[in-house]
């Protein structure tokens, strides 16, 4: 006993604030709120992966954002449905031009409310894409997203994707 007391008053003493304890130590029945908004995250990308839109809606506020970090001017506009703000736009504009990609969460980190996941999106395209004509070229999309989660929804999503790199894939650029 005295030996797990010990243990527990050094891991205490390398945590300046009880706040920052939460990920490691939680009541018994309680919550890790860290691993909880990871699982959020998990979910929304699984139910992205198989086109589960009432899954994946039911996971987003109902006024999230989506942002593109690499945009000078970030309008609520995209000419690509693929790149679309709109989640379900997005969704099923993705699974009709890669049909049958896989989505795979490479790495995720949670801090507060905050959850950062990298992302690749494998497939072929065999559907428009980025106003480009089936090309039957494999496609791999890298994604970084920083979601915040509040009361349980994801409330905004601030994103880089690789389009650059996608158009490059697909032969529609050439450098």
């Amino acid at each position: 006993m005295k030996k797990v007391v010990i243990l527990l008053a050094l891991i205490v003493s390398a945590f300046s604030a009880e706040k920052e304890l939460a990920h490691i130590i939680t009541p018994k029945g309680g919550s890790d709120p860290l691993s909880d908004n990871k699982q959020i995250i998990r979910e929304f990308y699984q139910a992205f992966n198989e086109n589960d839109l009432k899954t994946m809606n039911s996971l987003l506020a109902s006024n999230y954002k989506v942002q593109d970090s690499t945009a000078v001017f970030d309008s609520t506009y995209s000419k690509y449905d693929a790149f679309s703000k709109n989640l379900t736009v997005r969704s099923r504009a993705l699974h009709e031009a890669l049909p049958d990609f896989k989505l795979k969460v490479v790495t995720m980190m949670a801090e507060g409310n905050r959850v950062l996941a990298r992302v690749e999106i494998q497939g072929i395209q065999r559907g428009p894409f980025l106003g480009v004509e089936p090309t039957n070229k494999p496609v791999v999309i890298k994604t970084f997203a920083l979601f915040t989660i509040d009361g349980g929804k994801i409330s905004r999503l601030n994103e880089v994707w690789n389009e650059l790199g996608v158009m490059k894939q697909i032969g529609y650029i050439v450098l």
